[in-house]
């Protein structure tokens, strides 16, 4: 039984023209660690989108336009009290001094995982492919055009993520939804003006090629889930891995 039933993602903007990636820095090294004292935090990843990574994006409607940096934990039970620990930590680690710069969000949503598959060539379990090494990711981003998606997502089921996972450089991907099942209680998220609120669905397509590579070899699959209107794109486009050895420096 998969461990993993919810995902919290922070897409932030790329950094000003002085960034000297102090904060990149200390959001994986100090922060993203802390996390893993909440029962629930099953797993922490960031991911980059710089340089030709902006141009090389599929779709990208406002504000995901100026995306350039991820955040993606991956949850486990007891899912909404996790949700709102980690909301409270935050604050807690402010308190101390050990929140030291704020970077502001463009979208916060905190999505329930629908379905999850592995590539044939990865070699593991569909439950796992996020904790294998990656080189990045393909985000989705869609919102549905209609109250009815059930046909569009059964021919995901039986066609296209089939296709997509046979494309070389794919190692799997993982699928969410906003169900609406767990709700952001924790003051400062209830107020956040960039929580998602409306439907959507996000796609991770984990990477084991160069992601600028892939992502063009599955744009015209990519671009062929939209061709019935079901849903509409507000973001696909290639994102980098954040683990780097030289991040001590």
């Amino acid at each position: 039984m998969i461990r993993v039933k919810a995902a919290f993602f922070n897409f932030t903007s790329v950094a000003p023209p002085d960034d000297d990636g102090s904060y990149l820095r200390w959001h994986l090294l100090d922060h993203m660690p802390e996390q893993y004292q909440l029962p629930g935090i099953q797993f922490a990843l960031r991911y980059i989108a710089d340089g030709d990574y902006a141009s090389s994006r599929i779709a990208a409607k406002s504000p995901f336009a100026q995306v350039g940096n991820l955040v993606n934990y991956l949850i486990g039970d007891p899912v909404q009290q996790t949700h709102d620990d980690f909301m409270a930590l935050g604050s807690r680690l402010a308190e101390i001094g050990r929140f030291p710069e704020f970077r502001p969000s463009l979208q916060l949503s905190m999505p329930a995982l629908l379905r999850w598959y592995s590539a044939p060539q990865a070699l593991i379990g569909a439950d796992v492919v996020p904790f294998r090494p990656h080189r990045g990711v393909v985000v989705i981003v869609e919102q549905p055009a209609g109250e009815d998606v059930s046909s569009w997502m059964q021919w995901l089921h039986t066609d296209h993520y089939p296709a997509l996972l046979s494309t070389p450089g794919t190692a799997g991907a993982w699928m969410y939804g906003s169900a609406g099942t767990w709700s952001g209680s924790a003051g400062t998220w209830n107020l956040h003006p960039s929580i998602q609120r409306d439907p959507q669905f996000t796609t991770v397509i984990y990477l084991d090629d160069d992601p600028l590579v892939t992502t063009k070899a599955l744009a015209p699959l990519l671009e062929e889930r939209w061709s019935s209107g079901a849903v509409d794109p507000l973001f696909a486009g290639p994102l980098r891995t954040m683990i780097q050895w030289d991040a001590w420096r």
